[in-house]
């Protein structure tokens, strides 16, 4: 009698896990370019960097499994995010190399002509272009900015009137500061044309996604947009965003 049930037991197993394996699978590569296109075409709708920022790094969360609502046996929405550091760092480094590169090629003119004058001149000349670097590095030293954008996310907001950057059909940028801090922060930018078409008439985001699910794998239904760093270079910056861009690259209107 007990190996019968633990037969069952097995047999009931089985069938469960077959049943998960019907409703969950992958996306396929060109899936997942689709979706990769969409999120650095957001990302590179910032624009131009602030004065003394270069990119510093990159990085992708894509998607691999999807899955299905068993009720509908529609596909959840896809869940993508990108993200990039920016910072000074990489401009010194461009500077220091551009100068030893000039330099280096200064040097090897001088030592061919065997003119010791003009090496002792080029290394005297060289060593305080390297110290102005380095001091320039020292002034110039920018906070870094972070910048993800999220592609089908809910995490909601309250909208403090005093918060909101900018806002248009369908857009809304809300600023919040740093805790222990006044001068960072950062500035979320909501994108989504259904939920928040009207957003004078909302006190809270709240994007929301098909409930049953969608035909879809790669459909993108809102899009946040988020800078982290310096308040008063992340607020202005987030005002050059090509907001146009960014609501083209969302599917479910």
């Amino acid at each position: 009698m007990i190996g019968r049930i633990n037969a069952l037991i097995g047999l009931c197993a089985l069938f469960c896990a077959f049943s998960a394996a019907q409703e969950a699978g992958q996306y396929t590569r060109d899936e997942v370019g689709t979706v990769k296109k969409k999120l650095v075409a957001a990302l590179d709708a910032v624009g131009q960097l602030p004065e003394g920022y270069s990119k510093e790094r990159e990085s992708f969360n894509l998607p691999t499994d999807v899955s299905k609502n068993r009720e509908s046996g529609l596909f959840y929405p896809v869940y993508a995010s990108g993200e990039r550091r920016f910072g000074s760092e990489k401009a010194v480094q461009k500077d220091a190399k551009e100068i030893q590169k000039e330099y280096q090629k200064k040097m090897a003119e001088a030592q061919a002509k065997g003119d010791i004058q003009a090496i002792t001149k080029l290394a005297q000349e060289m060593q305080q272009k390297a110290a102005q670097v380095q001091m320039k590095a020292v002034t110039t030293q920018k906070v870094p900015i972070d910048l993800r954008i999220q592609f089908n996310s809910n995490p909601g907001a309250t909208i403090d009137p005093d918060a909101v950057v900018f806002e248009k059909p369908g857009v809304i940028a809300l600023k919040e500061i740093k805790d222990g801090t006044e001068d960072e922060g950062s500035v979320r930018v909501f994108f989504d044309p259904v939920n928040l078409k009207n957003t004078k008439q909302l006190s809270r985001v709240d994007t929301k996604m098909p409930e049953k699910g969608t035909s879809s794998k790669t459909a993108v239904y809102n899009v946040i947009v988020e800078f982290a760093g310096p308040i008063a270079e992340i607020e202005a910056w987030a005002k050059r965003l090509d907001t146009g861009k960014v609501l083209s690259q969302i599917d479910g209107k």
